[in-house]
């Protein structure tokens, strides 16, 4: 049997006060050792004692009245596009790691690329107090909100800047990425090239688009696109390569604007019995997780999300604090990555299969 309600022993809460006797100093030298920002003037020793004793005693720090006395909140709200992305766990893993050596804490919540969602995600954030927001969901359509945002607390954009805006954005080098997929390309010997876009109110689709585009015109191909996705999903890859293979001119190499856009494509080419890259070649974009282990593995342009997320959270936290950010930095830079999907063209099957396959 339980113990009976009236006698069940409640244990009382760990205070400062208990670790700092246990630890035999003052209970504001162990106020200052328990928090990174105040840390610095008490000796390594007296700090990894007091830190050593708090965890032994478990201690928490009491965060919403630490806030409440500095007027902060150690939070950072965080708004992805889509938690089902495999390319934003790399990105929050990097935004985490720069954030938690400050003792900051992201609350991470998905406007699943709509603006009306973003605008609700952000205000429920700043309802919770946060000290800054890092946004990797925005759209064109969304600089008034973004600015206002900024008069009240600090903003950084992820991934998707807002050229024009004044808003500091850590991004990806997406216009040498799209020159480096028309480059693989054309080096393969493919001569019809066409892509399939993302969203194009979406900046590094943009760039990747325009540059992809300027890149294998100018090496002599013929290049087109079809029309841009809704949002860069697996469902919409599938669809747009539908509409290309419809297309007569019949490309024999394919950019995709994503790694998801990509798996759809190979899915598309597999349901009207072709191969990749035996009648198409595909290039993806930003090396997912486990793109290698894909069927054919993903030949893609890589964007280290990782990168990415550390230097926007080092941003954010240097705003926080009133530190300048700094503006108009390199972005980070993009890397191809060879594998399986694209293949030479003259390793391809003849045309004449394709176009006696297809409608």
């Amino acid at each position: 049997m339980g113990t009976p309600p009236g006698n069940r022993t409640v244990r009382r809460a760990v205070t400062l006060r208990d670790v700092a006797a246990a630890a035999r100093v003052h209970v504001a030298t162990a106020s200052r050792a328990l928090d990174a920002e105040t840390a610095h003037p008490v000796s390594r020793e007296t700090r990894a004692r007091v830190q050593r004793v708090a965890q032994e005693l478990g201690y928490r720090h009491h965060m919403m009245a630490r806030g409440l006395r500095r007027g902060f909140s150690s939070t950072v709200g965080v708004v992805v596009a889509d938690l089902g992305n495999a390319y934003t766990p790399p990105v929050l893993r990097g935004l985490e790691r720069s954030l938690e050596r400050a003792d900051y804490m992201a609350l991470v919540t998905e406007s699943r690329d709509d603006s009306q969602a973003l605008d609700r995600a952000v205000g429920h954030l700043l309802a919770r107090q946060v000290d800054g927001l890092v946004l990797l969901a925005v759209r064109a359509g969304d600089l008034g909100r973004v600015v206002g945002w900024t008069a009240r607390v600090p903003v950084v954009l992820a991934v998707r800047s807002l050229p024009g805006s004044g808003v500091p954005a850590v991004t990806h080098d997406d216009l040498g990425g799209g020159r480096l997929a028309a480059a693989h390309l054309a080096e393969l010997g493919h001569r019809r090239v066409v892509q399939l876009p993302g969203p194009l109110d979406v900046q590094p689709f943009r760039d990747r688009h325009d540059s992809f585009a300027e890149t294998a015109a100018g090496l002599g191909l013929d290049v087109w696109a079809v029309s841009a996705a809704g949002v860069p999903t697996v469902e919409e890859g599938q669809r747009l390569m539908e509409l290309a293979l419809a297309d007569r001119r019949r490309a024999t190499g394919v950019f995709a604007h994503n790694d998801a856009m990509a798996m759809g494509a190979v899915r598309a080419l597999r349901g009207a019995g072709l191969d990749c890259p035996r009648d198409l070649s595909i290039v993806g974009y930003n090396d997912v997780p486990m793109a290698d282990c894909l069927d054919p593995p993903l030949t893609t342009v890589r964007l280290d999300g990782y990168e990415v997320g550390r230097r926007a959270g080092d941003a954010v936290l240097a705003a926080i604090r009133g530190l300048p950010v700094p503006q108009g930095d390199p972005p980070v830079p993009a890397e191809l990555v060879v594998r399986s999907s694209a293949t030479p063209v003259d390793r391809q099957r003849p045309p004449s299969r394709l176009s006696a396959t297809l409608p």
